[in-house]
C-alpha cells in the first residue's frame, strides 16, 4: 500500500469518523489544500479501500464516508499505523522532533533534525514554534541557541507525562497492545512505522510484556480493578520509569506530599509493584518513584461490577455526585433515580477529581463521536459539571466520559428480560456501560448486560452467556462473537438482532410479550438474603446508638467537638480521643467539610482508634463559619459526625456511604438532616435504606441468574 502523507491524513480522519459524512470542503480545510486536490486524492484512496473490502460512499451535497465491516476498518487502521513511509505530515514532524528531544539529554542540532525529517531547517523551526504550547501544558520549555542546538527543559515528571500523552493520542488501547505484542513476539511481518517505533522505543517495548504480567497480578488484588486505558497507562509509565531510573533521571516529590501519599491504601499496592520491579530488572526504586506509582493508581479510571464504597478521604465526592445528578435532572427536566448511575459516577469521579487537582491529563478517543451523537446532552452535562465542581477547570475529555454515564442512565429505563449477553470493551467503564444500555434498550428479551475488559476474559466462563459481543477483535477465545462499534448505530442494532436470531438466541416476539405480562416479585438468592440481614443488623445498631447533642453554652468549636468525642469514648466507640480529634482536624484542613448551600458540616474519618462505626450529630449554640467542600465559606449550625474503624467490613462502609449520600439526596433530605431530631432521622434513614434496597434488588432479580 502506497499513500502520500496527505492521503494518509484524509484516510485517518474518515476512519476516525466512520459514521459521519464529511464534506469535501471540510477535508480540504483539514489538510490545507484545494477541494480539487482532495477530489484527486480520493481516487487513490478508493483504490486503497477496495483492497480492504471497503467502499467510499459519496452523497452529493452531503459528503463522503467509509462503509464496511468493523473488522476490515480495524485492519486498515492498523496497516496505516504500520506503513513504512518517509513523508510526514506537519503534526507527525512535530511528534518525531519531540520524541528525539525527550529521548536525549544533550542538545540536538537543528540541521540534524531537518535531515532526519527530510525538510529544511526553516520548516523544522516553524514546527517547533507550534510545539511550544503543547509543551507548556506539562511545564516544559524549548531552549534554542545558535551554535548550541535545541534542548528540552523541565522536570522529569513533566517529560514522562508528555510521553504518556503522546502514546495515548497515537494509539487506542487494543491497537497499542496488539502492536506491542506483535512487535515483541515477532508475530508480525509488517514493519512498524518510524513514529510508532520511536514512541514504542521511548517506553522500552522489550520490557513491556514483563511489566504487563506484574501489573496483571497486582490488578487482581486491587479492590477496584483498573479500566483498560489506565491499565495500559500504568504499564507504559513503569516501562518508561525503568529506562529513566537506569539513566539516573528520577522523579522529585515534595516531602509533605510524599507523606500524604504514604498514608493511602494505594501506596501499599505501589510498594508491591516496586518490589516486583526491583527483582525483575535489578534496580533500586526510590521512594519518590513509589509515590509517583501511587499517584497513577489514585488517578486511574476503575472498573466496577458491585457497589463502590466511599473512601474516607473522599466522602465529599458523594456530595459532588448527588449535586451533579441533581443539576443534570434540573437542566433536562427529568428524573434519574438510578442506583447504578450514582455508583458509576462515584467510581469515575473519585479518581477524576484527583486527576484534575494534580493536573494529570487523560485522553478520550471517543470525544468527537460523543460530541456529535450527544451534542445537547454534552452541553447540559458540561453546564452541570461547572455548577457542581466550581473552581476547577474540567477539560472536554472528562466531560465526554461523564456524558457516557448519563447517556447510559437515560437509555436504560426499561424492564429486565432473559437473554444473557456479555460485552467485551476496552474503552473504559463509561463506554461499555453506554453500549450495554443502548443495546439493552433497543432489543427485547435481554437480561442485564454484563461488561468486561479484555484483561478480565481469563477469569470469565463464556459458557455462562448466550451471546458475546466485542468492540475489539479477539484472538482464540473459543466462542463465536460479533464485532460491534463502541457507539452503536441503528445498523449495528440490526446486525446484532440478526446475529442473535441466527444463533437461535433471540426470543420470539410473542414469547417476549408473554414474559412482559408476568407478575414481578422480589426473589433473592440466599447469599444476598444473608447480606441483607447482615446490613440491616449493622444499620439497626448504628441508628440505635446515634447520639444527638444540643449545646447551650458558647465555647470554642474544638472544645465542643472534643466533648462529643469523650462521650463516644465512654461508650467505647473510640479508644483515644486526642488521636481521633487530631484526625478530624487534619481532615478539615485538607479540604472544607461544610456542605455547600446548607447549614451543616460533615466531619468524618477512618481511624485505627475508632472501634465501631457511628453516626452522630450535635447542634451548636450559634452559627460558626467553616470552609466548605467547594472552597467557599459557609455558616454552620449543625455538625454531622461520621466515624469508621480503619479496618472495616465492606457492608459497614456501604452503609456509611449510603448515609453520607442521603444527606443531600433531595431538598427534603437536606432539611431533615439540618433540623430533624434523632427519632426523625432514625425513621428516615432506615426507611430510605429499605426502599432503596428493595428497588435495587427488584431491578436485579426480575430474571434468574
Amino acid at each position: 500500500m502506497l499513500v502520500s502523507a496527505r492521503e494518509r491524513l484524509i484516510l485517518q480522519f474518515l476512519l476516525e469518523n466512520i459514521n459521519i459524512e464529511t464534506t469535501i470542503k471540510q477535508l480540504a480545510d483539514i489538510v490545507n489544500v484545494s477541494e480539487r486536490t482532495v477530489h484527486r486524492d480520493l481516487k487513490n484512496i478508493e483504490d486503497v479501500l477496495k483492497t480492504f473490502h471497503l467502499k467510499l460512499q459519496k452523497k452529493a451535497g452531503v459528503g463522503v464516508k467509509v462503509n464496511g465491516t468493523q473488522s476490515d476498518i480495524y485492519q486498515l487502521r492498523v496497516t496505516i499505523l504500520k506503513q513504512d513511509f518517509t513523508e510526514y505530515t506537519p503534526d507527525e514532524r512535530m511528534m518525531v522532533a519531540l520524541c528525539a528531544l525527550l529521548d536525549n539529554k544533550d542538545p540536538i542540532k537543528l540541521f540534524s533534525l531537518a535531515s532526519d525529517l527530510g525538510v529544511t531547517t526553516a520548516t523544522v523551526s516553524n514546527d517547533l514554534d507550534k510545539l511550544e504550547p503543547f509543551l507548556e501544558e506539562f511545564g516544559l520549555k524549548l531552549i534554542r541557541k545558535r551554535g548550541y542546538g535545541i534542548e528540552l527543559e523541565g522536570t522529569e515528571e513533566g517529560k514522562r507525562r508528555a510521553i504518556s500523552s503522546l502514546i495515548s493520542d497515537r494509539f487506542d488501547v487494543p491497537e497499542f497492545l496488539k502492536m506491542v505484542k506483535e512487535n515483541i513476539q515477532k508475530k508480525s511481518s509488517n514493519k512498524v512505522d518510524s513514529i510508532s517505533e520511536r514512541l514504542l522505543g521511548l517506553v522500552q517495548k522489550d520490557k513491556l510484556i514483563l511489566i504487563e504480567s506484574i501489573i496483571g497480578d497486582i490488578n487482581e488484588e486491587l479492590p477496584y480493578p483498573l479500566a483498560d486505558s489506565s491499565y495500559v497507562g500504568l504499564v507504559v509509565h513503569l516501562a518508561l520509569a525503568m529506562e529513566r531510573i537506569q539513566r539516573g533521571e528520577n522523579i522529585a516529590l515534595q516531602k509533605e506530599y510524599l507523606q500524604e501519599l504514604k498514608s493511602t491504601k494505594e501506596f501499599d499496592f505501589a510498594s508491591k509493584i516496586a518490589f516486583r520491579l526491583e527483582h525483575t530488572f535489578e534496580v533500586d526504586i526510590p521512594e519518590e518513584e513509589i509515590g509517583y506509582i501511587t499517584m497513577h493508581l489514585r488517578g486511574a479510571k476503575i472498573r466496577y461490577d458491585k457497589d463502590v464504597g466511599i473512601r474516607d478521604e473522599n466522602v465529599e465526592v458523594a456530595m459532588t455526585v448527588q449535586n451533579l445528578i441533581k443539576n443534570v435532572e434540573n437542566l433536562l427536566h427529568i428524573s434519574l433515580k438510578d442506583t447504578s448511575l450514582f455508583q458509576g459516577l462515584l467510581a469515575h469521579l473519585q479518581p477524576t477529581l484527583y486527576r484534575l487537582k494534580q493536573k494529570m491529563k487523560i485522553s478520550n478517543p471517543l470525544l468527537p463521536k460523543i460530541k456529535s451523537d450527544y451534542a445537547q446532552l454534552f452541553e447540559i452535562v458540561k453546564e452541570a459539571a461547572v455548577l457542581s465542581i466550581p473552581n476547577i477547570s474540567i477539560p472536554e475529555e472528562e466531560i465526554g466520559y461523564l456524558v457516557l454515564h448519563f447517556g447510559s442512565a437515560i437509555n436504560s429505563k426499561r424492564s429486565t428480560k432473559k437473554l444473557k449477553v456479555l460485552i467485551i470493551c476496552s474503552s473504559g467503564i463509561g463506554t461499555s456501560k453506554m453500549l450495554a444500555a443502548k443495546i439493552y434498550n433497543q432489543i427485547a428479551g435481554l437480561a442485564p448486560i454484563k461488561t468486561a475488559s479484555v484483561f478480565e476474559l481469563k477469569n470469565i466462563d463464556l459458557d455462562d452467556f448466550d451471546a458475546v459481543l466485542s468492540t475489539i477483535p479477539l484472538d482464540n477465545i473459543g466462542e463465536e462473537y460479533l464485532l460491534v462499534s463502541p457507539i452503536v448505530t441503528e445498523q449495528d442494532i440490526d446486525k446484532i438482532k440478526g446475529f442473535l436470531h441466527q444463533e437461535g438466541f433471540l426470543p420470539l416476539e410473542e414469547d417476549v410479550a408473554e414474559t412482559a405480562g408476568d407478575k414481578e416479585f422480589l426473589s433473592l438468592p440466599f447469599v444476598r438474603f444473608q447480606h441483607l440481614a447482615k446490613q440491616f443488623q449493622i444499620l439497626s445498631v448504628l441508628l440505635a446508638e446515634m447520639e444527638h447533642w444540643k449545646e447551650s453554652s458558647i465555647q470554642a468549636f474544638s472544645l465542643l467537638l472534643e466533648k462529643g468525642l469523650k462521650i463516644l469514648h465512654d461508650k467505647k466507640h473510640i479508644d483515644n480521643v486526642d488521636d481521633v480529634m487530631q484526625a478530624l482536624l487534619e481532615r478539615s484542613h485538607m479540604g472544607g467539610l461544610a456542605i455547600p448551600g446548607t447549614s451543616m458540616a460533615l466531619y468524618h474519618t477512618r481511624n485505627k482508634n475508632v472501634t465501631v462505626p457511628s453516626f452522630n450529630l450535635f447542634d451548636l449554640p450559634e452559627e460558626i463559619e467553616l470552609k466548605a467542600m467547594n472552597g467557599e465559606r459557609e455558616k454552620v449550625k449543625r455538625i454531622l459526625l461520621l466515624l469508621a474503624p480503619l479496618q472495616i467490613e465492606d457492608s459497614a462502609i456501604e452503609l456509611l456511604s449510603f448515609i453520607s449520600a442521603l444527606i443531600i439526596q433531595s431538598e427534603t433530605s437536606i432539611k431533615l438532616f439540618e433540623a430533624g431530631n434523632k427519632e426523625e432521622l432514625q425513621h428516615f434513614i432506615s426507611n430510605q435504606y429499605l426502599n432503596n434496597y428493595i428497588k435495587t434488588n427488584q431491578e436485579a432479580t426480575k430474571c434468574l441468574f
